[in-house]
């Protein structure tokens, strides 16, 4: 039945001209060891995370599997690194190596908007304006401490000629669904509505802190989906449920609108721990240095929840 939906989507997207759909969306589909029409990190013909098939799927035969890996001697001796942990990076786009052994040489994997967009191109091209990215996921951590997950979405406009981001979202994933599979929704913020969607990237990120590590938890990622907007009522409806970020823009202080004791801790785009979980108390200020985008995790007494933070 999987097969057939996929066929189904692939002959819609090539009649109507435009895909709007990911492509293999379910890894059904592979080329030796990678799924087809998905990407991920390798220099010199050696894949520098842990990207393989699994039998372990939510639907269908396969599903992917994505965990971080020690960087191999040799690489890192090209690059003029000692090792480091590289994380596991799947996506649809296609992947500026020049761009990534850069920043592996600087011992981290950092980017801005104008950073990711020269890295990653030709995502899914879009007929149609986004509301979320839409799957499940199986999180299987070995340190759930030390190990995180984010999958985020990149909305990116061409009207004027130069790609530029023009909304993001993202799904973060701390706690482990013991080998179970989960729905997961990364809904999509605006930050200019008037400007026409042209692009949609989407990147899974499985991040490690532990730099000694020799084995890694992972994730499986299965039948991931493009929600077409139909309301921006509609887009983070629970987002009036959340203690809210202020200010949002901000120049590095934020506070949360909290009246009771909380915990939280900050991550950037890549799933990297900024801040490590904290007790936040009412009319605390916490602040960031480097601008950005982050994501602020609050766990309060009704679970965990994930907010966006923009530093300029």
């Amino acid at each position: 039945m999987k097969k057939i939906i996929l066929l189904v989507l692939t002959l819609w997207a090539f009649t109507a001209n435009a895909q709007s759909v990911f492509q293999n969306a379910g890894f059904e589909s592979w080329n030796e060891s990678s799924p087809s029409n998905w990407n991920t990190l390798s220099i010199m013909g050696t894949t520098l995370c842990d990207i393989s098939k699994s039998a372990v799927s939510n639907s269908g035969d396969f599903a992917v599997k994505i965990a971080p890996q020690q960087l191999p001697p040799a690489i890192a001796a090209f690059i003029g690194v000692d090792g480091m942990v590289v994380p596991g990076l799947l996506t649809n786009a296609t992947i500026n190596m020049t761009a990534i052994t850069s920043a592996l040489s600087s011992g981290q994997l950092n980017f801005d908007n104008n950073t990711l967009i020269s890295v990653f191109s030709n995502g899914v091209q879009l007929n149609e304006k986004p509301a979320s990215v839409d799957g499940f996921i199986s999180w299987n951590p070995i340190d759930e401490t030390k190990e995180s997950v984010i999958l985020g979405t990149y909305v990116i406009s061409n009207q004027s000629g130069t790609r530029e981001v023009i909304g993001m979202g993202a799904a973060s994933v701390m706690i482990g669904t013991n080998g179970t599979y989960a729905p997961f929704k990364a809904s999509i913020i605006y930050q200019d509505e008037q400007k026409v969607p042209t692009e949609l990237i989407f990147i899974t990120l499985v991040n490690s802190l532990d730099s000694n590590a020799s084995s890694f938890g992972y994730l499986l990622l299965d039948d991931v989906s493009i929600t077409p907007q139909v309301g921006l009522e509609n887009i983070s409806a629970d987002s009036k449920k959340l203690p809210f970020i202020f200010p949002n823009p901000t120049n590095g202080d934020f506070k949360l609108n909290v009246t009771n004791e909380v915990e939280i801790s900050v991550y950037n785009q890549l799933g990297q721990v900024i801040i490590p979980q904290t007790e936040y108390t009412p009319n605390k200020t916490l602040s960031l240095k480097e601008k950005g985008v982050y994501f602020v995790r609050i766990k309060d007494s009704k679970g965990f929840k994930t907010q966006k933070l923009v530093v300029k």
